[in-house]
């Protein structure tokens, strides 16, 4: 889900959003982080749920175990201490309405003890081609809402999470339209909508990445809208900052001018990009660091240069420090709290900040 800067025409669009998903996967491996302050979150500290609503500081996380291999459970054990909740990364809808995907029971019941929020992710990462059909058929979306309900009774969720990327600026009503009323069904079962939304500085209903997100209509129904302020510089593009606190400031000025506070939460990257003539790879905290040691032999900065076999690459990461310049903006701006994507690919110092 990591998303992009302006785009160009509809087929950049299109085989922009391919690169984003390949290059995702990437960093979809098991995780390597060692965190500190292992157990269950102390009684005074859980979040018990209730239906006058949200909770303020939410720490959530994207969640994904690849391969259902058996350890998920165990790696969400480490962040108990840490979460406010999960957002499970299991999920991908179709244009019929139709959702596939592998619910990992042992995951939800451990969330369920320590008393987490979760919120089913459904996405599709193919964008235009599935979510056109979709939005403009009545029974695909009568039958897309059914099931998402049904996901979340089955499973014993809060409530949903949309992550549609790459819907076309042409489709802004019809999706606005679609999560009113995905919300009103919702709500009257006592569920939550929440959303995953590209970054903006400015409303722009012609851009061909965000023009389909009208920050202010969504805000009036859906209970949470996550802004994904990442890929400010993507793996397609030129070498530079992941998200930079000055351009994650410009994304929470003009969110906050068009949606309350309390319905933010503001997305946080744990990754990193190695640029090069080369290509460009994507890098968990752990990757990138270890590069950083082999070739500079020093660490503690997220942004180093290296020459391997005559080619020059460019790395930008975020680590502890840049992540803290994000979570104090959130601080500052009173919002409703953060989302990491994604839990096992961060720098696990970040987490003695945040207990």
């Amino acid at each position: 889900m990591i998303m992009a800067a302006v785009i160009g025409c509809g087929w950049f669009v299109y085989m922009h959003n391919r690169i984003i998903a390949s290059w995702d996967r990437l960093l979809l491996q098991p995780a390597e982080s060692s965190l500190p302050g292992k157990g269950p979150r102390p009684v005074d500290q859980i979040v018990h749920k209730t239906q006058e609503g949200l909770p303020q500081g939410m720490v959530m996380g994207y969640f994904y175990d690849p391969g259902n291999q058996g350890n998920a459970a165990a790696m969400l054990q480490h962040y108990l201490p840490f979460l406010t909740g999960i957002i499970p990364f299991w999920y991908t809808i179709n244009a019929n309405g139709y959702i596939s995907g592998q619910t990992n029971p042992a995951v939800l019941q451990l969330a369920r003890q320590h008393h987490l929020w979760t919120f089913a992710l459904v996405e599709n990462m193919q964008g235009q081609s599935v979510f056109g059909p979709l939005l403009n058929s009545k029974v695909a979306r009568n039958r897309a809402v059914e099931n998402m309900l049904t996901l979340v009774e089955d499973n014993g969720y809060d409530g949903v999470n949309l992550d549609w990327e790459g819907i076309a600026p042409s489709e802004q009503k019809a999706f606005t339209t679609f999560v009113a009323k995905l919300s009103k069904v919702f709500h009257q079962h006592d569920y939550y909508v929440t959303l995953s939304l590209p970054a903006e500085t400015g409303y722009q209903p012609g851009n061909s990445w965000t023009g389909a997100y009208n920050y202010s209509a969504l805000a009036k129904s859906a209970d949470l809208l996550m802004i994904m302020a990442y890929d400010q510089h993507w793996a397609g593009g030129p070498p530079g900052p992941i998200a930079s606190p000055s351009w994650v400031k410009k994304v929470l000025n003009y969110s906050l001018s068009v949606i309350p506070p309390k319905k933010i939460i503001l997305g946080i990257p744990g990754y990193g990009y190695n640029w090069s003539s080369a290509g460009t790879q994507a890098l968990s905290y752990g990757q990138a660091q270890a590069l950083e040691q082999q070739y500079t032999h020093k660490t503690g900065q997220n942004h180093f240069v290296y020459v391997q076999n005559g080619a020059t690459h460019s790395v930008w990461f975020e680590n502890t420090s840049s992540l803290l310049s994000k979570i104090e903006l959130v601080s500052n701006y009173e919002l409703r709290g953060i989302a990491l994507w994604r839990l096992g690919i961060e720098d696990p110092k970040i987490w003695n900040f945040l207990q």
